[in-house]
């Protein structure tokens, strides 16, 4: 097969998206298909475009395997929505014009959000008249309506009705959880078309939790238990309780937050009331440099938020978390809590509670027996859930829809 992958964020950028994305590219490729990806130049969280990447409209890579076409996108450092809205048209349209003067691909497979990238594969698979995937990592307008980054009105309302449209084009509709795909397969009236592939974590990643930990390499205190967060700091995750758990906490723990995101401004600001080192700050890094400071920490956070329509996803850094051996704690509501819970590989917390969450940390400091066995359940839980294992599953989904030819 020939498969065109349009999706606005891409490696080298650190999001979800690519993590999840980037694996699919190389596993199909590694499976003998031609794989071509269409992202933006790298520049997120930061929205600053490295110098190797500017002043061109595209940047074609060699990824090992496949080709990564980068193309020019309005970025800023800005997070205010209307830059963010710049940004998201500036890359639907070069994608849309970069893909429709593509070689013919056999599928489109469109990854989202933001919506506008499904706008933009309808475009592309419409122009050579092949079928349309839609591969749906979260729910949009729905959660940008929950968080209160859009509100309801016309833009709500357009969204939500391209969201259907793009549901019912689509040939096929693959997303990464089933609360996820019940949700999908009312609105597009059609279940049958509507997959799950699940998120998972990577050999890397648990290669990585069976060496040693180098704390002093990690640029960790010795002297203070170290609980660490490692991902994008937005409105989602709900960070504002681990700040508030860290003051519960007092002195010889350190609340490490590794990433950028539209919150952590504001979080440096709570922050900086406590004492100096109870909170630290620390930029993205790639995911070796992440690999390393997560291993050397004592234990490891995966936050969200409790809104309803946050309790639909499982992050894909929780199976990383659980997969560099370390203990994790999930303050989260839904699949996240049930999964872990089930696994038994995590302390499951209700968010939003503060004293709660520190006295989770408190304890598995004291405890290092139940910090061991929550180790050892969540390595088990990470093996058995392999970004790679969702390849042969799409492989099959993308010859499927070419062999139904809904173009």
């Amino acid at each position: 097969m020939r498969v065109l992958i349009v999706s606005q964020y891409f490696a080298p950028e650190i999001t979800a998206a690519s993590l999840r994305l980037e694996p699919i590219a190389r596993g199909l490729a590694a499976r003998g298909h031609r794989v071509e990806v269409l992202c933006e130049v790298p520049n997120h969280p930061g929205g600053v475009v490295p110098d190797e990447y500017r002043g061109r409209l595209q940047v074609e890579r060699d990824a090992g395997g496949y080709l990564a076409r980068h193309l020019w996108v309005r970025a800023s450092p800005s997070k205010r929505a209307r830059d963010r809205v710049l940004s998201y048209a500036s890359y639907a349209a070069g994608a849309a014009i970069a893909g429709a003067l593509s070689e013919r691909p056999d599928v489109v497979l469109a990854s989202s959000p933001p919506l506008s990238v499904g706008a933009a594969g309808a475009l592309i698979a419409a122009r050579h008249r092949v079928p349309l995937v839609f591969d749906v990592r979260d729910l949009w307008p729905e959660i940008a309506l929950a968080l209160d980054e859009i509100g309801p009105g016309r833009v709500a309302g357009a969204a939500a009705r391209l969201e259907r449209r793009l549901y019912r084009r689509a040939a096929a509709v693959t997303t990464p959880t089933e609360p996820f795909r019940a949700r999908i397969a009312a609105l597009c009236g059609d279940p049958s078309k509507v997959e799950v592939i699940a998120n998972g974590t990577t050999r890397e990643w648990l290669r990585a939790g069976e060496g040693p930990a180098d704390r002093a390499g990690a640029g960790l205190p010795e002297d203070a238990y170290v609980w660490t967060y490692a991902g994008n700091i937005g409105l989602s995750q709900n960070l504002e309780v681990a700040i508030e758990a860290a003051r519960e906490l007092g002195e010889g723990f350190q609340l490490l937050l590794l990433g950028d995101g539209s919150s952590r401004e504001r979080l440096e600001r709570l922050a900086a009331v406590l004492p100096e080192g109870r909170v630290v700050f620390r930029d993205s890094v790639p995911p070796a440099e992440a690999m390393r400071v997560m291993r050397a920490s004592d234990a490891l956070l995966v936050s969200l938020a409790p809104i309803p329509e946050l309790g639909r996803t499982l992050p894909v850094k929780l199976y990383d978390s659980c997969a560099i051996g370390r203990p994790v704690i999930v303050a989260a509501e839904g699949e996240s809590s049930r999964v872990m819970s089930e696994a038994g590989a995590a302390l499951v917390l209700e968010p939003g509670d503060p004293v709660a969450l520190a006295a989770a940390v408190r304890q598995l400091r004291d405890a290092p027996g139940l910090a061991e066995r929550l180790t050892g359940a969540g390595r088990a839980f990470a093996a058995q859930n392999l970004r790679e294992d969702g390849v042969p599953k799409l492989e099959a989904v993308l010859s499927r829809t070419i062999a139904g030819g809904r173009g």
